[in-house]
């Protein structure tokens, strides 16, 4: 991938919703976009209880509280608030919780949801539940999750990806966003970052049969809108509307081809590993997006190692195979953190799948091999290098290392993250491609840690 930015004709999340004929069939993104609200919910059906689903947490449009405008702007309707259950980490998106949810919406007719990403998951999560349409109210740049019909959950200790709903209308005030706290807008560029790696990951998969659906149209766009992290002045509003234009269109590129693999490689399961690891241990562990920056300057280090110094042509397609010892490995990853074994359970079940389909797709495997510079083009184009994703967040004072994250995350629990990457999902990155040819060790992750560290990142 190149570091010069291409050239483009820009174009809003709502031409994509159009262009891309999604359910989603309004965003409202704009200063002073809440005068809207009362439009949007008027789409909504006119009887029954409508549910109001936030968490309690004061947030703050201009000098009026936000919860409160909205809850005004609704007036006439007959509202149902719906808090989530206060846990000792916050909102956990557990099976528990969800279920509370569920049912302290039951009846309801139509959902607002006001709050950031794990609101915002959970409310697509209960309007699936209860097939109801959902106006979501977004109060921070932090994910790009709002925009799509899918939600990370929780299940057996283990975080997931699941399909849920769309919300029918986004609204997106840009006063409100700029009133958010300032870690969660940098958290919101370190999970828009991910786009200069994850869809390498991506393709790969999809070349040796592994996945399907690679539709590179899809992640583009949000790649060119992503360059305005690197070139505007983040004290400038006009950054911050460049910063929600490139999460929503991420979003909305996930929703279009239904998966979250375009913007999910293997930075996103190094941010998962770590909260998985911190749920397991009854500890903290930093915001999403802000872990997912500074993985993503590890995973291009990796993929820049891989593709210049490792020359994986030579690689020989009928030696690739999991080693022996691979539920051991998986097992072993999690019992230190979660002696159970409910973690480690869920992990293999999901790598045995994962490696059960690559002995099932021996021949993409040869054909794969056999035009690698064909491949090897498109993966260099896909993957950046390591100084871009982090140049961003340099910028815009985001967390660059594995120490700078809050809490702080040591060297060892790092290092674990990287060496349990082949160990947790189903979905296949270039960490699984080199577990089989029998190179994923902790000298290739120290390699890794280093080249980071060149510009910047790493432990």
């Amino acid at each position: 991938m190149s570091t010069s930015r291409p050239p483009t004709t820009p174009r809003t999340p709502q031409d994509f919703a159009a262009a891309w004929a999604l359910p989603l069939r309004t965003i409202v993104s704009a200063p002073g976009a809440l005068d809207r609200l009362p439009g949007l919910v008027g789409q909504l059906p006119a009887t029954g209880d409508l549910g109001l689903l936030h968490d309690g947490t004061p947030k703050a449009v201009g000098e009026a509280d936000l919860l409160t405008r909205v809850h005004d702007s609704l007036a006439g309707r007959a509202l149902r608030p719906v808090q989530t259950p206060p846990g000792a980490h916050g909102t956990v998106l557990d099976e528990a919780t969800v279920q509370f949810t569920v049912d302290a919406a039951r009846g309801i007719t139509g959902l607002v949801s006001v709050g950031s990403g794990t609101i915002s998951d959970l409310a697509k999560a209960v309007a699936a539940e209860l097939d109801v349409p959902l106006v979501a109210v977004q109060t921070a740049a932090s994910v790009n999750g709002y925009a799509d019909s899918l939600s990370v959950l929780v299940r057996n200790g283990a975080k997931r990806t699941v399909p849920t709903a769309w919300p029918q209308a986004l609204l997106i005030d840009h006063d409100v966003l700029a009133q958010a706290p300032d870690a969660l807008t940098r958290s919101g560029v370190g999970d828009a970052v991910a786009v200069w790696v994850a869809p390498a990951d991506w393709y790969l998969a999809n070349a040796l049969g592994l996945d399907r659906g690679f539709d590179e149209s899809s992640v583009a766009p949000v790649s060119t809108a992503a360059y305005a992290l690197v070139e505007l002045d983040p004290a400038e509003p006009a950054a911050l509307a460049a910063l929600i234009d490139t999460l929503t269109i991420g979003g909305l590129g996930i929703g279009f081809t239904g998966t979250t693999a375009g913007l999910s490689g293997c930075e996103h399961l190094i941010s998962h590993l770590l909260d998985m690891a911190a749920m397991a241990a009854g500890t903290e562990h930093d915001l999403h997006g802000a872990q997912v920056g500074v993985a993503t300057v590890v995973s291009c280090a990796l993929w820049e190692i891989a593709l210049q110094e490792m020359d994986l042509s030579r690689l020989e397609p009928a030696a690739l195979a999991p080693p022996a010892d691979l539920e051991q490995r998986v097992l072993a990853s999690w019992r230190d953190l979660d002696p159970s074994g409910r973690v480690g359970g869920e992990c293999w079940t999901a790598v045995q799948r994962k490696f059960a389909a690559w002995t099932e797709h021996g021949a993409d495997v040869r054909r794969f091999f056999d035009r690698w510079p064909e491949h090897e083009d498109t993966l260099r184009r896909l993957a950046a290098p390591p100084r871009l994703p982090a140049t961003a967040l340099q910028r815009w004072g985001a967390a660059v290392t594995f120490s700078a994250l809050t809490p702080a995350v040591d060297a060892d629990r790092a290092r674990w993250a990287l060496r349990t990457l082949p160990y947790m999902r189903d979905r296949f990155t270039l960490a699984d491609l080199l577990l089989l040819a029998g190179r994923w060790d902790d000298a290739l992750i120290d390699r890794v840690l280093a080249r980071a560290a060149e510009v910047g990142g790493g432990l």
